[in-house]
C-alpha cells in the first residue's frame, strides 16, 4: 500500500453568484478558515510561534546584557576608610600622684586655637614651676636670678667665669671635669665617688683613743672637699661594717656631697665608738659593690691580715669597677718597710700606700 500525502481540500470556486450575492470580506475570511484547517498550512502556525520565543529570549539576553554592563559600571569608589582621632595628654608627675591633662576634641577652629593654647600654658608652666624652680644645680652653678658679672675698669666686656669658678671643684690643670682630689693622711684620690673604710675595732681604742679620733677628723676634713656633685660613702667596721645610712630602711648607697648628707655624716662619724674584732675582706666588698673610683682603707693592721688568696679576691672584683684603693696603716714607732697585706692591696689595686706613726698624732 503506498501512502500519498494529503491534500488539500478543493475550494469551491468563486464564481459571479458568489461575489454578487455575498460581500467579497466574508467570502475571504471562509478562505481563510479553509485554509487553516488544512494539514500542509500547520507549518505556519510552528514557524510563527518558533520566531516569537526566540525574540523573546534575544530582548531577554540584551535586556540581562545591559543590567550587568550598568551594575559594574556605575560603582560607588573605593570602601570609606575607617580613621581615628588622636591627641596629646600631658603628665604633672607631682610628690603625691600624677595629674593627667588632655587636650579634648575640637568641635571648631575656635575652640582648637583656644587647646593649643592651654597646652602650650599647660607646658611652659610644668616645664618652669615643676622642675627648673626647685632643682639644685649640682656644682655650684649660677641659678636663674644670677646677674652677669660686669667689669668695672672701663671695659665693656664681661667677665667670663674660669672653669673652677664654675664646678666649683678643685680640677685639676690637665682637665678631669667634674673630678676632685681629697686626700687622708697625705694620701691623694681624684674622681667623683669616695669610698672610706675605716677600722674600728677595739685596738683602734689605744693610746688615749688617738687612732679613732685622728680618723675621724681626718675623715670629715676630706668630706669638705666634696661638693655636690661628688657623692661619697662611709663603712667603719668591725667584725662587722657598720654603713653610714641616713634613709633606712632604704639600703645604702653612695650619697651626693651636699650640705644636708654631709651634716648626717658628721653625726655618724662621732658616733663611732671602738669595739670588737676585725674583718677587713667583708668590708671591702661592700665598698668594691658600690663601684666608686677610689676607696681609702684605714685600719691598725691588727690581725687577722688579708691572706694572699683574700687579695687575689679583692683584686679580681676590682677588675670591673677598675677603683684605686689607697692603704693608710697605724703603727707605733718607726716604719720599718716591710712588705705587709695593705702595701701589696695598694700596689694591685693603683693606690697609693701611707704610714702614721701614732707617737706622733696629737
Amino acid at each position: 500500500m503506498v501512502n500519498t500525502p494529503a491534500q488539500a481540500p478543493e475550494l469551491p470556486p468563486l464564481d459571479d453568484t458568489t461575489i454578487v450575492s455575498g460581500n467579497a470580506l466574508d467570502h475571504q475570511n471562509r478562505r481563510l478558515a479553509d485554509l487553516s484547517d488544512a494539514d500542509s498550512i500547520f507549518y505556519y502556525e510552528n514557524s510563527r510561534g518558533s520566531a516569537v520565543i526566540m525574540s523573546a529570549g534575544i530582548h531577554l539576553l540584551v535586556f540581562l546584557l545591559l543590567l550587568y554592563t550598568w551594575k559594574t559600571t556605575f560603582f560607588e569608589g573605593a570602601a570609606t576608610e575607617q580613621t581615628a582621632q588622636g591627641g596629646i595628654v600631658l603628665v604633672n608627675n607631682s610628690a603625691q600622684s600624677p595629674a593627667y591633662h588632655q587636650n579634648p576634641s575640637e568641635q571648631n577652629s575656635q575652640s582648637d586655637s583656644q587647646n593649643s593654647t592651654d597646652v602650650s600654658q599647660l607646658v611652659e608652666q610644668t616645664t618652669q614651676q615643676d622642675i627648673f624652680s626647685e632643682i639644685e644645680l649640682p656644682g655650684g652653678l649660677p641659678d636663674g636670678t644670677a646677674q652677669p658679672v660686669i667689669e668695672t675698669n672701663g671695659s665693656a666686656d664681661s667677665a667670663l667665669p674660669t672653669l673652677e669658678e664654675l664646678t666649683n671643684n678643685k680640677t685639676s690643670i690637665g682637665g678631669d671635669f667634674g673630678k676632685v682630689e681629697t686626700g687622708v693622711f697625705g694620701v691623694k684620690g681624684k674622681g667623683t665617688r669616695f669610698v672610706y673604710v675605716f677600722d674600728r675595732s677595739a685596738s683602734m681604742s689605744g693610746y688615749m683613743g688617738r687612732p679613732i679620733h685622728a680618723a675621724q677628723q681626718q675623715l670629715l676634713a676630706s668630706l669638705e672637699d666634696l661638693q655636690e656633685n661628688h657623692q661619697f660613702q662611709i663603712i667603719f667596721y668591725n667584725e662587722y661594717p657598720s654603713i653610714f645610712n641616713p634613709f633606712h630602711p632604704a639600703p645604702p648607697k653612695l650619697l651626693y656631697g651636699n650640705k644636708i648628707n654631709r651634716n648626717h655624716a658628721v653625726d655618724f662619724v662621732e658616733s663611732i665608738k671602738p669595739s670588737g674584732q676585725t674583718n677587713h675582706i667583708a668590708a671591702l666588698k661592700i665598698a668594691l659593690n658600690m663601684k666608686p673610683d677610689v676607696i681609702f682603707f684605714l685600719t691598725d693592721a691588727d690581725e687577722p691580715q688579708l691572706t694572699t688568696k683574700e687579695l687575689a679576691t679583692i683584686t679580681s672584683r676590682n677588675d670591673s669597677v677598675g677603683a684605686s684603693i689607697n692603704c693608710i696603716q697605724f703603727g707605733v714607732g718607726r716604719n720599718l718597710g716591710t712588705r705587709n697585706f695593705l702595701v701589696r692591696l695598694a700596689d694591685l689595686n693603683g693606690g697609693q700606700y701611707s704610714y702614721v706613726d701614732l707617737n706622733k698624732l696629737r
